[in-house]
């Protein structure tokens, strides 16, 4: 008799599911360079940032005054292309900072000037013109700025009516304004040599100081002249009048301004004569 097999199957009981909690992590990133930062962790970046520009700006105020000296040298150096170069170049940086930097080295050059005229006038009078009338350096300066102002719009708002009268529509005022203050470039070292020439008060240095003054300021004239006559097409029958015409009106402009200019001076210094004179006879 066969014996029978019972098959047995064990029941296996499922196991319980293990319970996962998810843990939730915030995390926290900077503002303003999106790096990922830890617990308690503060990002560098705006240090960073701050030191990377001020290194930047130390660089461009470089390379800026570099630049500044070169184009000065090169229109020593090659004064037609320079000035062709800058008066076509689209940047107007460059004028900006040499009209800043003639004004204010004109203004040191007028208070050397007044600071010698000072010093001549106390010799001759043994002092006593010192006590009439108390020099105002700051007022000089501010003249200084003035003055120089009138001789830049000068030279270029004549410039201009002769262009207009000679029918040359692209000379622009910003041409007209970036070809005289590159071809006075030069005149930067000019006024601020003359200045330390006059303040040191030596005979045989102002002679020379005056000679070399005299000689790169006639070179920026005809620098300007010359730059004017390039950028301009004009025709060779009115070539000579247009010129001519631009140095006559440059001229009477000069002299009108500059009359008004030192009746306004002159004014004041007589007010301040008349009041510093008065005081001191009434303290008598």
């Amino acid at each position: 008799m066969a014996e029978e097999k019972k098959e047995t199957t064990k029941k296996t009981t499922p196991k319980k599911k293990e319970v996962v909690e998810e843990v939730k992590v915030e995390k926290r990133f900077c503002t303003n360079c999106g790096k990922e930062l830890k617990e308690g962790e503060t990002c560098d970046c705006s240090s960073n940032a701050t030191n990377s520009a001020v290194t930047v700006n130390g660089d461009a105020i470089l390379n800026t005054c570099k630049d500044i000296w070169n184009t000065i040298i090169n229109v020593f150096r090659r004064p037609a292309t320079t000035i062709k170069e800058e008066v076509e170049s689209k940047n107007t940086n460059k004028s900006i900072i040499l009209v800043i930097l003639l004004a204010i080295t004109f203004a040191l050059y007028l208070m050397s000037i007044v600071s010698l005229t000072e010093s001549s006038a106390s010799d001759l009078t043994y002092g006593v013109s010192s006590t009439l009338v108390d020099v105002n350096y700051f007022q000089v300066f501010i003249y200084g700025i003035l003055i120089y102002a009138l001789m830049t719009i000068i030279p270029i708002v004549s410039a201009i009516i002769v262009a207009k009268i000679t029918r040359n529509a692209d000379f622009s005022f910003k041409k007209a304004f970036k070809l005289y203050i590159i071809s006075s470039a030069p005149l930067v070292l000019a006024y601020l040599g003359m200045a330390i020439i006059f303040l040191l008060d030596v005979t045989l240095l102002d002679i020379i100081g005056l000679i070399a003054f005299g000689i790169i300021s006639i070179s920026c004239f005809f620098n300007f002249i010359l730059g004017f006559n390039s950028e301009t097409k004009i025709r060779d029958d009115r070539r000579s009048y247009a010129l001519t015409s631009i140095i006559v009106l440059w001229i009477v402009l000069t002299v009108v301004a500059y009359i008004l200019v030192l009746g306004s001076i002159a004014g004041d210094f007589v007010g301040k004569t008349t009041s510093s004179y008065g005081y001191n006879i009434s303290n008598r």
